[in-house]
């Protein structure tokens, strides 16, 4: 019998949490989890809140960083009978039928022979997470973790999510040992999960929107901060993944490069910014995991984005 669990991770959530726990808990019949992450003073009254509703709260007292903040709540369901596990950001509310609907996607795959890691809604913010449909099933690459339904085989096959990584790539690492070890992921039809993107500013040049075949002229950017992450986890999973999927990884380099200069351009103090950069660039060739340096994140701390909303 298909058990699944809930698990989210959150970090002072604004009170919207509430309403997706709620969505949640209707949804698998209590069968909860909310990790605090390290939220610190001033959130008791929420967690309170979320286990009168019927979630179970773990709590930290320090910021370990999104994986292993899921990893915490994947371990808890596991322990207590999970066959599978939907994970979720404190920012995506689901609707009803969502665990139904990512479910069937799984069996459907299974009937038609593709072994599924894991299953995604197909469309997440807006945009479409399918890369390929020519069979009938659909199936996934550059999947978000916020939605995710991953079987318990799944990780007994590859693991839990990569902790040292803390954030940022986190479910890209997650998908390419998947992708290697020959599971596929794959889309419920039609589904779609809302959630909060990052700003979006207008991409200029010397003033000018720059507008370019299949470049869009507005580029969303994320906090200064998760700049060190992007660059120093780029360069891990480049490492651990350029021989074994040389052209996605190539792929998303290219992309990714071409993204830090854009920011690049629009960083105030540009220098502060090309530090993350420097930055995480070394610690990867270092092999240090983990959270940034208290150091750089003063540095982070003193970067705006100079450009105009989209």
């Amino acid at each position: 019998m298909t058990q699944t669990w809930i698990v989210f991770s959150a970090f002072r959530p604004d009170p919207d949490l509430g309403e997706a726990v709620r969505a949640a808990v209707a949804e698998v019949d209590e069968r909860v989890i909310v990790v605090d992450d390290g939220s610190g003073d001033g959130w008791a009254g929420m967690w309170d809140e979320l286990e009168r509703i019927g979630a179970r709260v773990l709590r930290s007292a320090d910021n370990t960083g999104i994986a292993a903040a899921l990893n915490r709540g994947i371990r808890a369901a596991l322990a207590s009978g999970a066959t599978a596990v939907l994970t979720f950001d404190q920012d995506s509310t689901m609707t009803p039928g969502f665990v139904a609907a990512l479910q069937a996607a799984l069996d459907s795959a299974a009937a038609s022979g593709i072994a599924a890691a894991f299953a995604v809604p197909e469309f997440f913010a807006g945009v479409s997470q399918v890369h390929d449909r020519s069979d009938g099933v659909l199936r996934v690459r550059h999947s978000i973790q916020s939605g995710m339904l991953v079987p318990r085989e799944t990780f007994d096959r590859v693991g839990l999510l990569r902790e040292d990584l803390f954030i940022d790539l986190v479910d890209t690492e997650f998908e390419l040992r998947c992708t290697v070890a020959g599971l596929a992921g794959v889309a419920a039809p039609g589904l779609a999960l809302g959630h909060a993107l990052g700003r979006q500013y207008a991409r200029e040049l010397f003033g000018r929107r720059v507008r370019l075949p299949g470049i869009p002229d507005v580029v969303t950017l994320s906090s200064p901060f998760r700049y060190y992450y992007r660059v120093r986890n780029r360069r891990v999973i480049n490492r651990e993944f350029l021989r074994r999927a040389p052209g996605w990884v190539l792929r998303d380099t290219a992309l990714e490069a071409i993204h830090f200069a854009n920011a690049l351009m629009i960083a105030r103090p540009r220098r502060a910014l090309f530090a993350l950069y420097r930055a995480g660039w070394r610690d990867a060739g270092r092999r240090r995991g983990g959270p940034m340096p208290p150091a750089l994140q003063q540095v982070a701390a003193t970067i705006v984005w100079d450009a105009p909303d989209a």
